[in-house]
């Protein structure tokens, strides 16, 4: 375990120029990699042993923290590097300054493929053109929650790799499997082909989501914020369900939707068994 010696003062840098190629910031090849920043971040990014591709820690150190951070980084066998403010707040990309001390650039990892996540007794979400990152980000975070397979996205949502997103998520991002889609309807059709049945969201369904059959191999889709499902989509679903609402407000936010969902999901599970174990 060798402390870094170096400063690093410029954005010229090779391991600066690495970082920021892999983060988009430069170069015309799109991003690789992703920024996971401030302690707690860049901790659990370690601890779930996500692909680090280096870490940056602001000179000088903040403290006691971020000294054992460097110490468990250093021991992990991850690249560290000290940098100068100018250097660390270009890199994190922001037009201000923040409170945040270390950034780790992560790779990107490969979509996941959902034939091959799609097999058994499995349950995963998915959204269609969730526009808000920060929604991405905690449905990550609760898809990480439940049993759930994987979390699948459109293209046309934002990007589930954003510094809103990774956030939010608060490090499910470094755990849970993700697909990006270009064709959703089509995906649907390739999961019901693995035999799940295909449930869709609506404020407008008829049929309650305690009513449907939650409990067997299933993908749970969720609409964008604004207009819901897609009527492409809405043709691909078994089975349109609504949660039930009897105040005054018009929706849910989606992550509450999506999280109502899978909860109510584990309830059906939870219930099977205890009816398996009873009879038994």
């Amino acid at each position: 375990m060798v402390r870094p010696s170096e400063v690093i003062a410029t954005i010229k840098h090779p391991a600066v120029i690495a970082a920021r190629e892999g983060l988009g910031q430069v170069g015309r090849q799109g991003a690789s990699a992703f920024l996971a920043d401030g302690h707690r971040l860049v901790s659990q990014a370690i601890r779930s042993r996500a692909d680090i591709q280096s870490i940056f820690f602001l000179h000088p150190l903040a403290g006691a923290e971020e000294e054992a951070l460097l110490e468990r980084a250093l021991e992990a066998g991850f690249a560290c590097h000290l940098v100068r403010k100018g250097v660390f707040f270009r890199m994190l990309g922001l037009g201000y300054e923040t409170s945040v001390g270390v950034l780790a650039v992560v790779r990107r990892p490969p979509s996941a493929d959902i034939t091959q996540v799609a097999r058994g007794d499995v349950c995963m979400l998915l959204g269609e053109q969730i526009q808000d990152p920060r929604n991405v980000g905690v449905l990550v975070r609760t898809a990480d929650a439940w049993e759930t397979a994987c979390t699948v996205f459109t293209s046309d949502s934002a990007d589930p790799y954003c510094r809103a997103a990774v956030r939010s998520s608060t490090s499910s991002i470094f755990r849970m499997p993700l697909a990006i889609v270009s064709d959703l309807p089509a995906c649907l059709e390739r999961l019901k082909a693995n035999s799940l049945r295909i449930i869709g969201t609506s404020a407008h369904a008829e049929v309650p989501c305690w009513d449907a059959d939650l409990s067997a191999p299933c993908a749970i889709v969720l609409g964008n914020e604004s207009v819901g499902l897609s009527e492409s989509v809405r043709k691909v679903c078994d089975e349109m369900v609504t949660i039930p609402m009897h105040g005054g407000a018009e929706s849910l936010n989606v992550t509450v939707a999506g999280g109502i969902m899978l909860y109510e999901r584990a309830r059906q599970r939870a219930r099977a068994r205890r009816a398996v174990r009873h009879d038994g």
